[in-house]
């Protein structure tokens, strides 16, 4: 085998860290899905249900709580293949109902105005985000940045030196002085 040709090619642990900040700089990005849900008022309450990319929550489960008792379910059920799933809520029961949406670990919750009080309710937001806002998208930027610096950094710091190893015992020291 030649000698020299691993010297030409930096294998030092700096240029390692060098080389897997390229590759990683280099490689796709790996991306998640949010979901969003809306209602919309009809005969019942029609729930669309869908991924941030668009793609319907086909049969994902639905569970509905009434205003009166939001802990205990007031209706469960699924998505069609559409994503779209009909409430026709109990009208004494006025309030905000409460429809979760999940399905493989992905989930969202919506709020449907029923009656009076539920209307005037409807300006609060839903507590279904849209997604990360750009502020949010640079913070986290920022944060994956500095970390990645920080554990470069840590790894590439001189090494404290090391003296020789010292014996633990007289009988160690007695035969390293023999030698």
């Amino acid at each position: 085998m030649n000698s020299v040709w691993p010297k030409r090619i930096p294998f030092s642990p700096s240029w390692q860290l060098s080389w897997l900040a390229l590759g990683l700089l280099l490689s796709p990005p790996a991306w998640g899905h949010g979901v969003e849900a809306s209602w919309r008022a009809v005969p019942t309450f029609e729930i669309q249900a869908r991924y941030d990319s668009g793609e319907p929550m086909r049969f994902a489960r639905v569970t509905v709580f009434a205003p009166t008792n939001p802990t205990l379910p007031w209706q469960e059920g699924e998505t069609d293949g559409e994503g779209r799933f009909w409430l026709q809520p109990d009208p004494e029961l006025k309030g905000l109902w409460q429809v979760r949406i999940r399905q493989a670990g992905h989930g969202g919750v919506v709020n449907v105005p029923v009656g009076e009080e539920g209307m005037q309710a409807e300006g609060i937001p839903s507590p279904s985000s849209p997604g990360f806002g750009p502020l949010q998208r640079g913070v986290m930027a920022a944060c994956v940045i500095w970390g990645c610096l920080g554990t470069a950094l840590f790894f590439s710091r001189p090494r404290p030196f090391q003296g020789p190893e010292l014996p633990d015992s007289p009988v160690d020291a007695a035969a390293l002085s023999q030698d």
